[in-house]
């Protein structure tokens, strides 16, 4: 899926699942921050597994919503840099799942999550030749 530009050079076409990736994460931004607004900046986040807490949550919760918005304009514009940082995201959010289920036992966001996001990282490293900006 490659189209000439006005130079001659061949420049790749975006597929229609990272753009809708890359939607979806634009999408989920905002809603990320309303729900951190909503607990009033009181949430613990994890970070690869580590419960963080007064500033360091505070700079984790900040940076959920902003990483949501990285990741959907990096995967819309096809940056290689997006497949890198959704990678270093999914890791986070995997290693705290997983290491939620062996403290805390089952839970449903917990299950989502794991269920979701590992074919997630399969999808990306099977699409990562797309992302070559």
């Amino acid at each position: 899926m490659t189209t000439a530009t006005a130079t001659g050079a061949p420049e790749q076409k975006r597929p229609l699942d990272l753009t809708i990736f890359g939607i979806l994460f634009l999408i989920s931004a905002p809603m990320e921050l309303w729900n951190i607004m909503r607990t009033g900046w009181e949430y613990t986040p994890k970070f690869f597994g580590i419960t963080t807490a007064g500033t360091a949550a505070k700079i984790v919760l900040a940076a959920q919503p902003l990483l949501h918005l990285a990741i959907g304009y990096g995967l819309l514009t096809m940056r290689r840099w997006a497949y890198y940082l959704a990678l270093f995201y999914a890791a986070d959010v995997l290693t705290s799942t997983v290491l939620a289920f062996f403290t805390h036992g089952y839970g449903r966001i917990r299950t989502i999550f794991l269920l979701v996001l590992t074919p997630f990282v399969a999808y990306l490293v099977a699409r990562r030749r797309y992302l070559v900006r």
